[in-house]
């Protein structure tokens, strides 16, 4: 089973990408921020901000919901993890090697809080026309990039990073680099 690090490293990315998905989501005016209480658990969190939101602030509202958010499933976090960790008696790091099973992890709450928010996020974010078309837009970018530098990847990656493998190197590159790099190299073609 995976180690201790790894399931807090796991449930932490899970925590970082569902709240920025949505904080990105508002910005991109995917859906608004009224929209939240759709999911069960924004809905306490709006009502608590609700009568403050305003043109004016909008962003920073944003914010503090998003941070109310990570704050509420840190704490779930910890909360459970101390209780699976007692309840199973756990006390070194031999007693969580012989688990079968993840010590850290959500609450049921949150874990079912969780499921809407990624079906929430799906629905209005990630299959809507306009952001499937950028993502294929993306992807075909990365596509001619990386046909464009297998052509002469010594242009653009050292003989050092190539010794590891070609297509290894070119795909490293490729990710290293950030949007604009890509397009702009993109587009002297």
């Amino acid at each position: 089973y995976p180690s201790l690090e790894a399931q807090i490293s796991a449930i932490s990315d899970d925590i970082a990408y569902n709240n920025h998905d949505i904080q990105d989501g508002i910005n991109a005016n995917l859906f608004k921020l009224e929209e939240l209480v759709e999911i069960n658990f924004f809905r306490d969190i709006y009502k608590k901000y609700s009568n403050k939101i305003n043109k004016k602030n909008y962003k920073i509202v944003t914010y503090q919901i998003i941070r109310d958010s990570i704050d509420l499933m840190i704490k779930d976090l910890i909360n459970n993890t101390k209780k699976n960790l007692t309840i199973n008696r756990i006390r070194t790091q031999k007693d969580i090697n012989r688990t079968s099973f993840s010590m850290v992890e959500f609450s049921n709450k949150i874990k079912d809080s969780e499921n809407e928010i990624r079906f929430f996020l799906r629905t209005k974010m990630y299959n809507n026309k306009n952001v499937l078309a950028k993502n294929n837009k993306g992807k075909l970018i990365i596509k001619k990039l990386f046909n464009k530098i297998k052509q002469n990847p010594k242009k653009f990656i050292s003989n050092q990073q190539l010794s590891k493998g070609k297509y290894r190197a070119i795909s490293d590159f490729i990710s290293g680099m950030t949007d604009r790099y890509a397009i702009n190299l993109f587009n002297k073609n």
